[in-house]
């Protein structure tokens, strides 16, 4: 195989995509448990389509344009987790692609070859999660066009503008879709005063590309009079250290081991075997500081799940090539690159079917047996996965947010919130264990009068 992708053919990649189609195909035809970042981008797809607004109407923390993308993929695919899976596949190709023609463009390898499209596919299946349509595949998308301007500006003596801005705009928009990934104008910014020497005029239009699409949203919201709302369910949600850990750090090491192992390996040959010239040599510095990003990024990230690690994916694809293209046995390079493809998806193969008790996805699977099916639903609490077979109606989506205005903080405001919620979209069935509604109801005595308790919810009467 390894003999295959050294050939400088664009056609290569059509044997990458039978490759990584090969490898999707048992998670494709087993798309029957869905998870809980993908039921939320169902859910809030569909209370977008409704007409709802992102933060003013929907209650929810999720940035402003991964809720966009879960819009329009609701719109199209509907609650279709196949639909989903292919999508995330064809993008997950062309990253691949993409990132082998950025490192052949700039002559990263002693020879172009389309190898590290296939350790890039390859990565890609560490986990089945990875094949889900989540915001952090748009984003490691848009990260990846910020890394190919960010090798133009390093290659280019005499940089160019458009370079910058772009580079700038790029990792805005991925802020936009994941907003963590802001951490990597930081370290843009460290890689070009290295190796390009950027002046301040050029720190400010980076500066300046990076907040442009903000100021675009900012601006959106300051016509439609939500920019409160934006700021408290956007900006000030997302800009914590706190992570929701969907998996543990031991799960996430067995998953990745393979990849540890051969990134060792990877550095120990470059170190004695790797013969680069001035402007290779400073695209592995790159590639390195992008990794120490990558790192950053995943202790900071909002929700810590498999697929947060995509962003992995290019410089690991980088390092893992250049291993296996400097072995100079061919029989033992291509005995290495069938031990990488076994032991990556054997252990997600694995790790899924649960034979393999040391990785544990069980926070990540929605589980439900509620006989509350095909209702217009409000949950008060944390039973998240009752909207599995139900939709959303109300406002509030994420409960940590909303549990502030239920609990009155802001007394007159947040009741008139609650009021103008019920009256746009009254639910039929409210989940509320912890009768956070009675407070509610005994402000609202016409409201109260439309529902009746029992047990755990309220159900609509009138």
């Amino acid at each position: 195989m390894l003999r295959l992708f050294r050939i400088n053919d664009p056609y290569r990649l059509l044997w990458v995509l039978l490759i990584m189609s090969l490898m999707a195909l048992p998670m494709l035809l087993n798309s029957e448990i869905v998870t809980y970042q993908e039921l939320k981008g169902m859910v809030l797809g569909e209370a977008l389509n409704d007409g709802k607004m992102m933060y003013t109407q929907i209650v929810d923390d999720t940035p402003w344009l991964g809720a966009q993308t879960a819009r329009w993929i609701e719109l199209i695919f509907g609650r279709s987790l196949t639909a989903r899976h292919i999508v995330a596949l064809i993008l997950l190709f062309f990253q691949a692609a993409f990132f082998s023609l950025i490192l052949i463009r700039n002559k990263a390898y002693n020879e172009n070859n389309y190898f590290p499209a296939v350790i890039f596919g390859v990565l890609c299946f560490f986990s089945f999660d990875m094949l889900a349509l989540s915001d952090e595949l748009w984003a490691s998308t848009f990260l990846l066009f910020a890394l190919n301007n960010l090798f133009k500006e390093i290659e280019f003596k005499v940089q160019r503008d458009e370079n910058i801005l772009n580079l700038g705009v790029f990792l805005g928009i991925a802020s936009l879709f994941v907003f963590s990934t802001s951490i990597f104008l930081i370290g843009s910014v460290i890689i070009l005063l290295i190796f390009a020497r950027i002046d301040l005029r050029k720190s400010l239009m980076l500066l300046f590309g990076f907040l442009f699409p903000h100021l675009l949203l900012l601006a959106l919201y300051f016509f439609k009079n939500g920019l409160p709302e934006l700021a408290r369910s956007f900006y000030n949600a997302n800009f914590t250290w706190e992570t929701v850990k969907l998996v543990s750090w031991q799960s996430l090491f067995w998953l990745g081991s393979s990849a540890i192992v051969y990134f060792f390996f990877s550095m120990v040959m470059l170190g004695r075997e790797a013969r680069f010239t001035r402007y290779q040599s400073q695209l592995l510095q790159v590639m390195l500081i992008w990794l120490v990003i990558s790192v950053a990024n995943v202790l900071i990230v909002r929700e810590r799940t498999p697929h947060s690690f995509i962003i992995f994916l290019p410089s690991l694809s980088y390092f893992l090539s250049h291993y296996l293209l400097l072995i100079r046995r061919k029989w033992i390079a291509e005995v290495m690159l069938w031990v990488l493809i076994v032991s990556v998806v054997g252990m997600n193969v694995a790790a899924r079917t649960g034979k393999f008790n040391r990785v544990d996805y069980s926070r990540m699977f929605v589980k439900t047996n509620s006989t509350i099916e095909n209702k217009r639903i409000l949950i008060l609490g944390d039973a998240f996965q009752l909207y599995k077979d139900n939709k959303m109606a109300s406002y509030f989506l994420n409960w940590e947010l909303s549990k502030e205005i239920f609990e009155l903080n802001r007394y007159y405001d947040d009741l008139v919130m609650i009021s103008e919620s019920f009256e746009a979209d009254p639910p039929q069935i409210i989940v509320d264990e912890r009768n956070k509604m009675g407070k509610i109801f005994s402000r609202l005595p016409s409201l109260k009068a439309k529902y009746q308790r029992k047990g755990i919810f309220y159900e609509r009467i009138n």
